[in-house]
C-alpha cells in the first residue's frame, strides 16, 4: 500500500510548487475562469428560487437535482474515466456545460424566470456533472507527478475558493444593481476559457495513461477494492459524512441571511465570500503545510464543529461572518486532506473508479444535506440545522479518532 502522509517541506515557497508544470498551470487558469462564472450563475439561482416560491424545501430540491445525478451515475462514470481518454472527455463535458448555460442564458433574456426551466437546466447539468466531476479530480493525477499532487490537489481547491469568494460577492452586487440575467450571461461565456485552456494542454506531457479495457464488473471491482482497503474505506465514510453535514451551509446561507438576519441579496452575496475567503486560507494552509496525516484530520474536522456551532449561535452579522469563514477554512482543510491522502493510497489502475466513488460519497451526498437542511429550516429555520450538523461532525470527529490506529501505514 501507498503511504498515507506527505511530507515534503513546509515552507510558503511550496504553495505554487506545482504550478511550474505548465500543463497543469493552463488548466487551473481554464478553470478559474469557469468556475467564477460558475458561482456567479448558482448563486443567482438559489436567491431567484428563494425569490419565487419563498421555500427552503425548493432549495433543497435544487441542490437535491444538482448534485443527484453524481449520487446515482458517479460511480459508473469512473469507469469511463479508466477507460478513455481524460482530456478529450472533459472538452466533451465542458462542451455540454456550456451548452446548458448558454440555454439557461438565453431563455432568461426572452422571458419572465420559470422555476420548472431552471430546475431542468439544472438537472441537465447535474447529469453532465456526474461524469465531469470525478474526470476533473482524475486529470489532475495525469497533469502532474507524485511529487506535484498533493500540492496541485491544493492549489486546485484554492483556485475553487478564489472564485467561490469572487463569484458570489460579484453576483450580489450584479443581481442588486443590473438583475440576474448577467450573472447566467457571464457563466456562458465563460465556458470558453476552460476549454482553450484543455486544448493546449500538450498530451506529450501528461502522465502514461492505462486505458482500462471493456470488461464486465469493472463497477463492482471499484466497490470491492474501495470497502477491502481500510484506508480508502474510512476517507471515503469521512468524506460522505462530511458532504451531508460539512457542506450542508451551500442550502442554509441564502434563508440564513434572508430569514435569520433579515438581508437581501447583497448579505447573502457577502455570507458566501465569507466561507470562500475562510477556504482559500484553509487552502493555502494546506499548500504550504507539506504535511498530511489522520491526526491533522481528526483535529479539522472538530474544529468545522465548532465552527457550525458558531453559526447556529451567533447573534449578529459579524459573529455569523467570522463562524462562515471557519466553517470554510476547516471544511477545506478535511476535503483536501482527504482527497491528498485518497490519491496517494489508492493503485493507479482504480484513480477513476475511487474518485468517483469519491466523488458520489462527498458531492452526492450533498443533496441529501440539503433535503435535510432545507426540511430542518422550514420546520425551526436556519439555527437549528446548523446545529445538527455541528452535532454530526462533532461525533465523525471521535469517530476518527478511533479509526487513527488502523489507518496508519503498514
Amino acid at each position: 500500500m501507498k503511504p498515507t502522509s506527505i511530507r515534503p517541506a513546509r515552507s510558503w515557497g511550496h504553495v505554487t510548487y506545482s504550478l511550474r508544470n505548465r500543463n497543469f498551470r493552463r488548466y487551473m487558469l481554464g478553470q478559474g475562469l469557469s468556475q467564477a462564472g460558475l458561482w456567479m450563475q448558482q448563486t443567482a439561482e438559489m436567491w431567484l428560487i428563494l425569490e419565487i416560491t419563498g421555500s427552503g424545501a425548493a432549495l433543497g430540491l435544487y441542490a437535491l437535482l444538482r448534485n443527484g445525478p453524481v449520487l446515482l451515475l458517479g460511480a459508473p462514470a469512473g469507469v469511463l474515466s479508466d477507460r478513455y481518454d481524460r482530456r478529450k472527455l472533459l472538452i466533451l463535458t465542458q462542451s455540454l456545460h456550456a451548452l446548458c448555460a448558454t440555454t439557461l442564458a438565453a431563455s432568461l433574456w426572452i422571458e419572465a424566470p420559470s422555476l420548472t426551466l431552471i430546475y431542468a437546466v439544472v438537472l441537465a447539468q447535474g447529469i453532465v456533472n456526474a461524469v465531469d466531476n470525478p474526470l476533473r479530480r482524475a486529470f489532475v493525477r495525469d497533469l502532474v507527478t507524485d511529487d506535484e499532487l498533493s500540492n496541485a490537489v491544493s492549489l486546485k481547491s484554492t483556485v475553487g475558493t478564489v472564485t467561490r469568494t469572487v463569484g458570489p460577492a460579484i453576483a450580489g452586487l450584479v443581481i442588486a444593481g443590473w438583475g440576474v440575467n448577467w450573472c447566467f450571461t457571464v457563466n456562458a461565456l465563460s465556458y470558453a476559457a476552460v476549454l482553450i485552456g484543455l486544448i493546449r494542454i500538450e498530451p506529450d506531457l501528461l502522465r502514461p495513461a492505462k486505458l482500462l479495457p471493456r470488461g464486465p464488473g469493472q463497477v463492482r471491482a471499484g466497490f470491492r477494492y474501495a470497502w477491502g482497503t481500510v484506508n480508502v474505506r474510512t476517507l471515503l465514510l469521512l468524506a460522505a459524512v462530511v458532504g451531508v453535514f460539512g457542506w450542508s451551509w451551500q442550502v442554509l446561507v441564502p434563508a440564513y441571511a434572508a430569514d435569520t438576519f433579515q438581508g437581501s441579496a447583497a448579505l447573502y452575496g457577502l455570507m458566501l465570500s465569507s466561507v470562500g475567503i475562510g477556504s482559500l486560507l484553509g487552502a493555502l494552509a494546506m499548500a504550504r503545510e507539506g504535511r498530511i496525516g489522520t491526526r491533522y484530520l481528526s483535529w479539522a474536522t472538530a474544529a468545522l464543529a465548532l465552527a457550525l456551532a458558531g453559526a447556529a449561535l451567533s447573534t449578529t452579522v459579524p459573529l455569523a461572518f467570522i463562524s462562515l469563514a471557519l466553517i470554510g477554512a476547516t471544511g477545506t482543510v478535511v476535503i483536501i486532506g482527504t482527497q491528498s491522502l485518497l490519491q496517494l493510497t489508492i493503485d493507479d489502475s482504480m484513480s477513476g473508479r475511487i474518485l468517483a466513488i469519491f466523488s458520489v460519497a462527498f458531492t452526492g451526498s450533498k443533496p441529501v444535506g440539503g433535503v435535510i437542511g432545507g426540511t430542518l429550516i422550514d420546520l425551526s429555520g436556519p439555527r437549528l440545522a446548523f446545529g445538527v450538523s455541528a452535532l454530526a461532525i462533532g461525533a465523525t470527529s471521535l469517530w476518527l479518532r478511533i479509526m487513527r490506529k488502523a489507518l496508519q501505514p503498514a
